[in-house]
């Protein structure tokens, strides 16, 4: 999607204007992949085993606002509660290198997310800030 924006000389958001945009009280969609948001989908890999399946879709930010997870397929969505805290984690999202891991514990349990780098400090500063340090 970069190099289409590239071409069409069309600027690229940046993190400090989605903060602001943020601030302003404009809901922002942040892309995303986890396993066990809105619960754990479970598929067969051979011989009775089974793993969670890492699903795609986006995570709905908005000040004063819940945030909101929806899956780009199934219609699976969950809302979050209060308080929030990230914590980094360890590994790399498979086939999708430009994302960056956390732990993300909420009031109602701890759930894993993987993020754009770029997004890294937009999903920070709204579900804030970051706690411990990874690798």
């Amino acid at each position: 999607m970069d190099v289409l924006l590239r071409w069409a000389r069309i600027r690229r958001r940046t993190p400090a204007g989605d903060i602001a945009d943020f601030e302003a009280g404009q809901p922002l969609r942040i892309v995303g992949f986890t396993k066990s948001i809105g619960g754990t989908v479970r598929v067969s890999v051979g011989k009775g085993k089974e793993i969670a399946r890492l699903r795609q879709g986006y995570l709905r930010v908005a000040a004063g606002e819940a945030p909101v997870w929806n899956d780009a397929r199934g219609g699976r969505s969950a809302t979050l509660q209060e308080p929030f805290r990230l914590k980094p984690a360890a590994g790399k999202v498979r086939l999708a290198r430009k994302f960056e891991r956390y732990e993300l514990i909420t009031g109602a349990g701890t759930y894993d997310l993987a993020v754009p780098r770029k997004d890294g400090e937009l999903i920070r500063h709204a579900l804030g800030g970051v706690v411990g340090t990874c690798c």
